[in-house]
């Protein structure tokens, strides 16, 4: 059985990128956990498992995200070798999360809820139906078992202080962000791929499914925000992640970007869900106070973004680049659904951030910088980025509720122009045949890539 001091190496190195998860550390947990659960005879863990359990359920978490980052996104173009090695990675983090599934008190182990978050995030990343719907179904045995876990540390009156609490929330924010992000994805997949694996089935089936599950997505998103509120609060970010911290300076940023990135989804389909008549949400009387009430929400949602992200000295620091990506994209959706919406930001590390007023300016300002060339790890040179949702788009009903969206905002329609004078943002324009799939959808020649 590993000491309370192997266990903090492990997690410390697969931290740091020291150690990549393989199967060997996945049998020494399983190995592990079976030692645990030959003590459970009392109620409580026993003394010499009490500091062993947070540290094993802190390894699951680390274990399960190492495996995970091996795991490319879309799947669509890579060979069979290349496809077996993920699906090794895939089975190890089943495994793990199968272990945590059966550990004894594992509400003293709440970062193995870790587990299950990597285990949907795998399964999404096969990015086919199926696998969506397997991660859908993990990410709500996550939330039950985390609920289950509330609900024993409130029975013994734990104080919010209390590091099990701590610990709860913070994994909280991980879970309620991975599942938001597989509600977007689903969306994203789906309006982007729709004339390639889509086109036989009911538009307005997909799209009322798509709506509810964003609603979902983005209710849960607000609850990843209130949860690191709370850390924020009661404990305190800390600047590296240790046995008594998980929570980053960086905590706020991705549950905002996903939470604003559903919440503008819902707002690119509002149009078609007043179409087909469905009632405005909550209390609202018509489609426009909803989306009012939408936008009003992203520009919440866009605030946790635009948080300074301070170390516990005191000293600013800087988005990681991915962060700075999603920003940009999350700003340019915003744009192109509510044109001329006013979103100022303090940030300065692109051109395009300076534009507070979301007009046609600022959107050929960011779309330039989306596309700029720029330096690749092998030496040569790619695009910054694309434009997934939205920028996507091959959906003709989803186009045509986008640019009722705009109308709805006192904008001109203009998003078929832009999508095609942008072709060179959409996910998919490297694929044989994309450019002839979206000019046949939008009536209108494409800019290829290589006339920018």
């Amino acid at each position: 059985m590993m000491t309370a001091d192997e266990l903090r190496d492990l997690c410390l190195a697969l931290r740091r990128g020291k150690l990549v998860c393989d199967d060997k550390l996945i049998s020494a947990i399983e190995a592990d956990l079976e030692e645990y659960r030959l003590a459970q005879v009392e109620q409580l863990p026993p003394d010499h498992l009490a500091e062993r359990l947070p540290l094993m359920g802190w390894l699951i978490y680390e274990a399960t995200w190492s495996a995970l980052q091996q795991i490319t996104d879309g799947r669509r173009e890579q060979n069979s070798e290349v496809l077996a090695q993920l699906e090794a990675y895939r089975e190890m983090i089943v495994r793990a999360a199968n272990a945590a599934r059966k550990m004894p008190w594992p509400e003293y182990a709440g970062r193995a809820l870790g587990a299950f978050r990597c285990q949907a995030l795998a399964e999404s990343k096969l990015d086919t139906e199926d696998g969506y719907d397997r991660a859908q179904m993990t990410h709500r045995t996550a939330r039950s078992r985390y609920g289950e876990f509330l609900s024993y540390h409130h029975a013994r009156d734990a104080q919010e202080k209390d590091p099990y609490l701590r610990a709860l929330d913070e994994v909280l924010v991980q879970l309620a962000l991975a599942e938001t992000g597989t509600a977007c994805r689903v969306s994203e997949r789906i309006i982007g791929l729709w004339a390639e694996e889509f086109p036989s089935k009911s538009q307005t089936e997909y799209a009322q499914r798509m709506f509810d599950q964003l609603t979902t997505g983005a209710d849960i998103g607000k609850e990843a925000l209130d949860a690191a509120d709370r850390v924020k609060q009661n404990h305190g970010f800390v600047d590296e992640v240790s046995a008594e911290g998980l929570a980053l300076p960086t905590s706020f940023i991705n549950p905002g970007i996903m939470t604003a990135r559903a919440l503008l989804l819902m707002l690119a389909l509002s149009a078609k869900m007043e179409e087909l008549g469905r009632f405005p949400l909550g209390e609202d009387d018509t489609w426009d106070q909803t989306r009012g009430r939408l936008r009003d929400r992203f520009d919440e949602a866009y605030e946790y973004i635009e948080r300074p992200i301070e170390d516990s000295q005191g000293n600013q620091r800087e988005p990681r680049s991915e962060l700075k990506l999603a920003i940009v994209q999350i700003r340019l959706s915003a744009a192109l659904l509510i044109p001329g919406h006013r979103l100022p930001s303090a940030r300065t590390f692109a051109p395009c951030m300076a534009h507070e007023v979301l007009d046609e300016e600022a959107v050929e300002s960011m779309c330039n910088w989306l596309a700029e060339p720029v330096d690749d790890t092998l030496g040569g040179q790619k695009q910054r980025s694309v434009l997934r949702g939205i920028g996507s788009a091959i959906m003709p009903d989803l186009i045509d509720s986008v640019e009722a969206c705009r109308v709805a905002f006192d904008g001109r329609p203009g998003f078929r122009e832009w999508r095609a004078r942008w072709f060179a943002l959409d996910a998919y324009a490297h694929e044989n045949g994309r450019a002839d799939r979206v000019e046949k959808v939008l009536s209108l020649p494409v800019r290829r890539a290589d006339a920018i």
